[in-house]
């Protein structure tokens, strides 16, 4: 979506390309042209329709083949692969796609898929040579295509942002460590250069612990920490769906903890969460904790690539609180922009259709605004009532005010942020799109 004088606009579309589409078995000797073909068609489409191209160029999929000769990105192996596919991806299709974001959220990616062939510790290997291959993806970008093709590269982190569940100097500090490990893994090395300095120190006190030579972490080369420290992403491509709270404990239990975090508790073993939100609570605070806290740890421009409600109560169509959920989230993304600054280029809603999802099939936490029946297999698409939110905005310039269902009724159009307001926005973001 894109704010002006006039009205609200739908000005860009995120989606993936399928590395096994192109390249079946990743590298550039086994090319499918009608794999090209489709992808040269759809960014054409997009365009066509008045969007801008935003392509994630790894969503959790690459070739078997190079999965089975590599060992996946548990090994050094693959840098060398995916950079010759993103070379191959800007060669391809850099005339068109100006919006570029290397691997999706490698925080959790590496919690699930470190490879065919996974050894202990496998989640840091995996996390640092995505880290290596963005880096090196990126100085290609900027060093041969970015001066004809005007283009920017990210770097994607999913964030949960942990909040201290009291004032008490412990918790606040708790929740810091918990972010700066999880989120900080990934972006700290891509803006000063290095992995955070609390994060080494806990897993050297770890190695030591458990009594194993090999490091845990791994360690960038002189070179690596050079080119990093230079700035080596242009954007944070932000995954943002829930946020919990952390606090200080001796002997945290922490029955509730989301597989997600599972790598990194035993190197936070003080930090105890609750509260988790999952993907299905409306929570108005969300956007602002977690916009703050990436703006003020890196200072970078930010993309919402991914906000969203996961239909865990099977609402389908008649789906009331997803629309709450984005009206929440997107009057706090407005206002974090107005009262503190954040630039933010771009929202993406996730997602526009009911799609696969990784850890819950077609049916266990559907986000889409689109219902896709995939329970008789028709395949017909349906809007949801959440796709009107998104209509209201558009036809008439301002975020409606939807409450939850438990909360009461919804609030008239009269009480719903003016563009007026939107448009103070303007000036420290170039588009809120989906």
């Amino acid at each position: 979506m894109f704010f002006s004088s006039l009205s609200v606009q739908f000005t860009s579309h995120r989606f993936s390309i399928a590395w096994s589409r192109v390249l079946p078995t990743g590298g550039t000797d086994n090319i499918n042209q009608e794999g090209v073909k489709f992808y040269r068609d759809y960014i054409d489409k997009v365009i066509s329709n008045g969007m801008e191209p935003m392509v994630t160029m790894l969503h959790m999929d690459h070739p078997v083949a190079l999965e089975i000769a590599t060992g996946g990105w548990d090994y050094p192996a693959m840098v060398e692969k995916f950079v010759v596919y993103a070379e191959f991806l800007f060669k391809t299709f850099g005339d068109k796609v100006k919006y570029w974001n290397t691997v999706n959220e490698p925080n959790m990616f590496c919690s699930y898929w470190p490879g065919l062939a996974p050894r202990e510790n496998g989640f840091h290997r995996c996390v640092h040579n995505i880290i290596v291959a963005h880096m090196q993806a990126y100085q290609l970008y900027k060093q041969k295509y970015a001066p004809t093709q005007n283009g920017k590269v990210g770097a994607s982190v999913l964030m949960s942002p942990g909040m201290p569940k009291t004032t008490q100097a412990e918790d606040v500090m708790a929740a810091e460590v918990f972010n700066q490990v999880y989120c900080g893994t990934v972006l700290h090395p891509l803006v000063y250069g290095d992995y955070p300095p609390v994060l080494r120190y806990l897993t050297d006190k770890l190695q030591k612990e458990k009594n194993v030579s090999e490091a845990i972490l791994p360690t960038f080369t002189d070179e690596q920490k050079a080119i990093l420290a230079g700035g080596a992403t242009d954007f944070v491509a932000l995954n943002l769906y829930s946020e919990f709270k952390a606090g200080y404990s001796n002997n945290p239990t922490n029955p509730n903890m989301p597989v997600l975090f599972k790598d990194m508790m035993e190197e936070i073993p003080f930090v105890e969460i609750s509260g988790t939100g999952g993907f299905s609570k409306v929570d108005d605070a969300l956007m602002k904790n977690g916009l703050l806290w990436i703006w003020r740890s890196y200072h970078i421009p930010i993309i919402i690539a991914e906000n969203g409600l996961g239909d865990t109560k099977h609402a389908g169509v008649n789906d009331t609180e997803r629309a709450a959920y984005h009206s929440a989230n997107l009057r706090s993304l407005v206002r974090t922009i107005k009262e503190y600054g954040v630039e933010v280029l771009a929202y993406y809603a996730w997602a526009l259709l009911d799609v696969y999802e990784f850890s819950a099939g077609y049916s266990g936490r559907p986000f889409g605004l689109i219902h896709v029946d995939y329970k008789t297999g028709s395949l017909n698409r349906t809007l949801k009532n959440s796709a009107q939110f998104f209509i209201e905005l558009r036809d008439t310039g301002r975020v409606p005010n939807i409450l939850p269902p438990d909360e009461g009724p919804s609030t008239s159009a009269s009480s719903t942020l003016s563009s007026g307001l939107l448009l103070l926005a303007v000036g420290a973001m170039r588009g809120l799109w989906l």
